[in-house]
């Protein structure tokens, strides 16, 4: 599902020193995955105010905006999934990665009463469909209904990389990606409807970023490297953020961290390189407040997690690199 919404508009124009700008109020075009859409939405009518700095953004699953990416339809995309090599190369106006908020997957689930706790392997077992009742599980009896992202996400990515290391059957089976052959489960689309379906579904399990969880919904603590086990609170994911190493492009993750929370994901703002025009100036100056202290306490006051400030300076030292 995809959502187009006209965030803020300001009255007075933006000015730069680009030539061909027009004296108004200044438009960008976007996309995001719906993991990161209220971030996006908070920091453009935050820009709208301070910047006159407006966005359309269209909101999709993470495979689907860095598609409208390389598409060359959009001036900034948001993903929770690292573009590959493959999609690096392929971006004709060069592609930029700016880390600029993160979160915890949860697995989700609704049955009002239990207090999961899930090893390793029995977050596998869910997945793959062979625990089937929260019985097993320690909880009252239950039948589990299965969740997946029926769309192209970043969270899928995230949770199968996870699933991935913690058990070869998982890597050889349905394997890592956006989008994988579940072996059960019914497909979903889209964060907003995956909450609403677990909440919908007595005995539902499913993934969901923390920022979405709800009554009657709860997060399983899941065990990480180093066998404890953690519950996606800010301070947990924030202490699996710091074990995530970003490559030279600013991309990294850490699907197995020794501590904190065991699946944390970063949200990526792509870029083009090159060919945005007068709009590189703006998307320069959103990218300033997006990663400044202001903006990520504007995020965090929506349940993500704050970019650690040693990836926020490495971020904006790339700035240099947008060109018109």
């Amino acid at each position: 599902m995809v959502f187009l919404l006209p965030l803020a508009l300001a009255a007075c124009g933006f000015r730069s020193d680009q030539g061909g700008q027009p004296d108004r109020a200044m438009q960008l075009r976007g996309s995001s995955s719906s993991f990161a859409a209220p971030a996006y939405w908070r920091w453009f009518n935050g820009l709208a105010v301070r910047q006159n700095i407006n966005a359309d953004l269209a909101v999709m699953g993470s495979g689907a905006s860095i598609r409208l990416f390389l598409a060359d339809q959009v001036d900034f995309a948001g993903t929770d999934s690292a573009p590959t090599n493959a999609e690096i190369r392929s971006a004709r106006r060069g592609l930029l990665a700016f880390p600029v908020t993160a979160g915890a997957i949860a697995v989700a689930y609704n049955h009002p009463g239990c207090s999961l706790r899930l090893t390793r392997q029995q977050l596998v077992q869910v997945f793959l469909g062979r625990l089937r009742d929260f019985a097993q599980l320690g909880c009252s009896p239950q039948p589990i209904t299965l969740l997946h992202r029926s769309d192209p996400s970043g969270s899928t990515a995230n949770l199968t990389a996870t699933l991935a290391s913690f058990s070869t059957a998982w890597n050889q089976g349905p394997g890592v990606g956006r989008l994988v052959p579940w072996p059960q489960g019914e497909g979903v689309s889209g964060s907003d409807g995956m909450a609403q379906r677990l909440s919908a579904t007595p005995g539902s399990i499913g993934y969901i970023e923390s920022a979405y969880l709800r009554a009657p919904l709860q997060a399983a603590a899941l065990q990480n490297g180093s066998g404890a086990f953690h519950t996606p609170t800010a301070a947990a994911a924030a202490e699996a953020l710091l074990q995530i190493s970003l490559d030279q492009h600013l991309l990294g993750a850490n699907p197995d961290p020794l501590r904190g929370y065991s699946i944390v994901s970063i949200n990526w703002m792509l870029v083009p390189r090159r060919g945005l025009g007068w709009r590189a100036e703006a998307v320069r100056t959103s990218l300033r407040y997006i990663l400044s202290q202001a903006g990520q306490d504007d995020a965090e006051l929506l349940g993500y997690v704050p970019m650690p400030l040693a990836m926020r300076e490495r971020a904006l030292r790339n700035l240099s690199q947008i060109q018109p």
